[in-house]
């Protein structure tokens, strides 16, 4: 049975990467290799038994594919534009909101959200805006306390509660009756009640909903026509999209469908559904100025190194791959674990080179974990790099032994 973090964690690759590198800008290279991508593909859905769809862009150059239905007892075959939970990706979007409403003098980063929201977070030693959105608030995770069984790889609190509407105050109150799991600012730890507590405080900047703010700065500037946050007490999707799994380890019933968990559950720390080519427009807009000042893009990747291999900036992933034509070079983006759905999205610093891609089964429960997660990372680089990580020792530079999926 494979290890996983908490749905607290994401991107759990034990990249033996350099921190701290440079983020400059960096070309893409020659048109991505389209036959590699259609078998790197195949193989990960193969190995992994379930769904995967993907999208990826060499500039103007863009490859989409699907392999298998839609849902994994069969039934229409899926399609690259059905869409996903995108989970913790919604993170990189509350960001860009926070950053423009700093630039228009309505919060400081460096502030702290008790001058907002007085008392929302009961610690003397409150921990600023800025390390919220880094995750290095000391904040613990409400995902802990809502479904303890995961922890053990046991769905059985998800089963049960799975549909239960919670506020955004709830969550953030059952996760924050012990004490900050360290003093601000120095460590790192994967918090979605922080972000919970970022949605409020959008909401009290400006007086809107967080829907409202979404709509507004995100989705229409980029035109992303296919992107929601769902309303507060409902359940499920709008539009054609993956059904999302969670494996359950009982061989008389391997997956328990997830289509109906409470949205409420995820909102500003991971609520957004989308389709991956909306996914790849946003961070094409997060690195080409749309949406964020050269100054703003340079502040959201501040990256503070993390001891799971990547760097973390402002809602944002940053992650060396190696690659032949720049092996220092980052790539921003960030991995999503919907309870179901997972995503990774990650985006040469330009935003020229692209790769998304989701699956519709988050397996606790792999056979051979390694082998599945090679052929993960294997898709991804094929994707940015254009390079099969069989043929080229030098890129992914740790054994597939040390990698764990996760949730986030």
């Amino acid at each position: 049975m494979p290890r996983h973090l908490p749905l607290a964690s994401l991107l759990t690759a034990a990249l033996v990467a350099a921190t701290g590198a440079s983020a400059a800008a960096t070309e893409p290279g020659d048109a991505f290799d389209e036959a590699l991508l259609e078998a790197k593909i195949a193989e990960f859905a193969e190995i992994g038994g379930f769904t995967v769809i993907a999208e990826a862009r060499d500039g103007d150059e863009t490859w989409t594919g699907a392999v298998g239905d839609r849902g994994l007892d069969g039934g229409e075959a899926a399609e690259p534009d059905d869409r996903v939970r995108i989970a913790s990706l919604t993170k990189s979007m509350i960001s860009v909101i926070l950053l423009q409403l700093q630039d228009e003098g309505a919060v400081d980063l460096d502030g702290v959200l008790g001058d907002h929201l007085p008392g929302l977070l009961p610690y003397e030693d409150e921990p600023t805006i800025r390390q919220i959105l880094s995750h290095t608030g000391g904040l613990d995770d409400y995902f802990v306390h809502l479904y303890p069984s995961l922890l053990e790889n046991d769905i059985s609190d998800v089963e049960a509660d799975h549909r239960v509407h919670h506020s955004p105050e709830a969550l953030i109150e059952m996760s924050t009756e012990g004490p900050l799991l360290f003093p601000p600012g120095e460590q790192w730890s994967y918090s979605n009640t922080g972000y919970m507590a970022l949605g409020l405080l959008i909401e009290e900047l400006t007086g809107n909903s967080l829907g409202h703010e979404l709509d507004q700065r995100v989705f229409e500037a980029v035109g992303m026509d296919d992107s929601y946050l769902p309303h507060d007490d409902s359940s499920g999707f709008r539009g054609d999209h993956l059904v999302p799994y969670l494996s359950t380890g009982d061989l008389d019933r391997p997956y328990f469908d997830t289509s109906e968990l409470s949205n409420t559950q995820l909102w500003a720390a991971g609520g957004v559904i989308a389709e991956l080519a909306d996914v790849n427009d946003f961070y094409r807009a997060f690195a080409d100025g749309t949406l964020l000042s050269e100054e703003q893009l340079a502040e959201a990747t501040v990256y503070v190194p993390t001891e799971l291999g990547f760097d973390y900036g402002l809602g944002l992933t940053g992650l060396q791959l190696g690659c032949p034509d720049d092996p220092e070079a980052m790539h921003l983006g960030h991995t999503g674990g919907g309870l179901g759905h997972q995503t990774y999205s990650f985006h040469s610093a330009d935003g020229e080179r692209q790769m998304s891609f989701s699956w519709n089964l988050d397996d606790r429960h792999y056979a051979d974990p390694a082998e599945v997660q090679w052929a993960l990372f294997g898709l991804l680089v094929a994707g940015l790099c254009g390079v099969d990580i069989d043929e080229e020792p030098g890129v992914m530079t740790f054994a597939p032994q040390d990698l764990m999926l996760t949730n986030g």
